[in-house]
């Protein structure tokens, strides 16, 4: 089974400047190290929305740091968060995007939207429909279904066969 690797352990209010981005990608890249995590697989950062434990903001600058930070170590940068054009994530990516063009082509996008409402099987999942940022992408994962704290609290993903997983 393969591992999709999220560095969650930081302040999700502070997601702004290229130095912060940086700095977390390099915590998180040596926390792969340590865990055997190979090169080349995808690290996430969880980019969540306005809520209680994070601002919401995010500036282009800091996927750019993320993405210096993590593919200057060996690995591939990912991002979690928002992919619907409007959000702010959004907005900061194709602005990173704009400025750095190879930030499209050499990371991965997942979005957690849209949420679906529903009960779905492996069987019985949606079709592909992942919001899109409305600029250069690489989408490689989706979570369409939260499972709000269900028994037992699994959400539901689909990721395509391109996504670098870890396969210990």
């Amino acid at each position: 089974m393969g591992i999709l690797p999220i560095f969650n352990h930081y302040d999700r209010s502070a997601v702004a400047g290229s130095d912060t981005g940086t700095g977390y990608a390099e915590e998180a890249t040596s926390a792969a190290s340590r865990l055997g995590i190979p090169r080349g697989s995808v690290l996430v950062i969880d980019i969540e929305p306005l809520g209680t434990w994070c601002s919401g903001a995010i500036a282009s600058a800091f996927v750019e740091g993320w993405y210096d930070g993590v593919s200057g170590a060996g690995y591939s940068a990912g991002y979690y968060g928002d992919a619907t054009a409007p959000s702010t994530f959004g907005q900061a990516w194709c602005a990173a995007v704009g400025d750095r063009p190879e930030i499209a082509t050499g990371s991965y996008l997942w979005s957690f939207e849209p949420s679906l409402l529903g009960s779905y099987t492996k069987a019985r999942s949606p079709q592909w429909m992942p919001n899109q940022v409305g600029c250069a992408e690489n989408m490689v994962a989706w979570l369409y279904e939260l499972s709000s704290g269900a028994n037992p609290d699994v959400d539901h993903d689909q990721a395509l066969s391109k996504l670098p997983l870890w396969y210990p």
